[in-house]
């Protein structure tokens, strides 16, 4: 409704209970095709403040992330829509949430301590760094 267009935002973030919040964003990307963001998006005080995350966790997650562990940091996920996005890509991800939500996923994920990034378990690391030296 174009004229309720002040009422709106295009942007949605969240987490899912009991998954971290990389391992949701690489199924929604490896299983469903659906480029989203996670972590604390450039606004980490403000992203550590909405999920209660206390000065005393905060000193441990930078200890580990000192120590060259990202696997534990804290975030959200983030969806973002546009005016090119369709009522079906919406239903799509809508989908795949309640198939992330069940359980009900392909993948074996882990993930990769250094980088904090989720993959499949038959994914080839070495992709990670031609991407990155591109």
């Amino acid at each position: 409704d174009p004229d309720r267009l002040d009422d709106r935002l295009g942007v949605i973030s969240f987490n899912v209970a009991g998954l971290p919040h990389g391992k949701v964003a690489a199924i929604l990307g490896f299983e469903g095709g659906i480029a989203v963001r996670h972590g604390c998006f450039c606004a980490h005080p403000y992203v550590l403040e909405l999920i209660g995350i206390s000065d005393e966790e905060y000193r441990a997650f930078k200890s580990s992330v000192m120590q060259g562990d990202r696997s534990q940091l804290p975030g959200l996920v983030r969806v973002s829509f546009g005016c090119y996005n369709t009522e079906e890509e919406v239903d799509h991800l809508v989908e795949m949430l309640e198939r992330v939500i069940d359980g009900n996923y392909e993948g074996d994920y882990v993930v990769d301590e250094a980088s904090g990034m989720y993959l499949p378990r038959q994914f080839d690391l070495s992709l990670i760094d031609q991407m990155f030296t591109i």
